[in-house]
């Protein structure tokens, strides 16, 4: 079995030649862009990590590059260890490597945003930008079924992370755990409409 690394975003894409989705209440306090729609589907982008500056800049580190979502005048919600989500309004957004350098509307003091670090930022399903035919997002393939091309069930994705060169699917059915390349010669079909995708065992790998 091959090593585990990083997990990449579940907003990064993927294809099939290739953290965590969250559900929130959003918080209404006044001091906030705030939503009466209750529970929304959010989607992580990444995590501020510090603060930027005395002027309420703050340093966020991108689950994946580029961040071409991040654009002014984005809602974004800021999530922390506990509580609600809070929903803020992109002011300003401009690259700093390895971070990009956000200023949110409300926050104009580096008081004010020393209390933001350590949330993920995270914005609503729908403002991800459109895919590409044969396309997907990492958080879409997490929970489907995983067939060989035979239609024997070997479990469920449960996790994705990148790994020498290309994605790995982590496939749990009960006490059994195994790691999928995802690579053409093993992924053969990817329906995320129907829940499932078809590999193509290598010899050995469902060992």
């Amino acid at each position: 079995m091959a090593s585990r690394a990083v997990p990449p975003s579940p907003s990064a894409r993927s294809s099939t030649r290739p953290p965590r989705v969250r559900t929130a209440k959003l918080s209404s306090k006044s001091s906030k862009r705030s939503s009466a729609r209750g529970a929304v589907r959010l989607i992580p982008l990444g995590r501020l990590v510090n603060t930027h500056g005395v002027r309420g800049e703050l340093r966020l580190l991108p689950y994946a590059f580029p961040c071409s979502t991040l654009q002014k005048g984005l809602t974004v919600f800021l999530q922390g260890k506990t509580g609600p989500a809070c929903a803020y309004t992109v002011e300003s957004v401009r690259p700093h490597a390895p971070f990009v350098l956000v200023r949110l509307q409300g926050v104009e003091s580096f008081d004010q945003a020393r209390t933001l670090r350590d949330t993920v930022v995270s914005v609503e399903e729908d403002r991800l930008p459109p895919l590409h035919a044969g396309e997907f997002y990492y958080y879409q393939v997490i929970g489907l079924k995983v067939y060989t091309t035979t239609n024997e069930q070997i479990g469920t994705i449960t996790q994705v992370f990148f790994s020498g060169g290309h994605d790995v699917w982590v496939v749990r059915q009960g006490k059994k755990e195994y790691l999928i390349p995802v690579i053409e010669e093993i992924v053969r079909t990817i329906d995320i409409p129907g829940g499932q995708a078809i590999i193509e065992p290598m010899e050995g790998l469902l060992e």
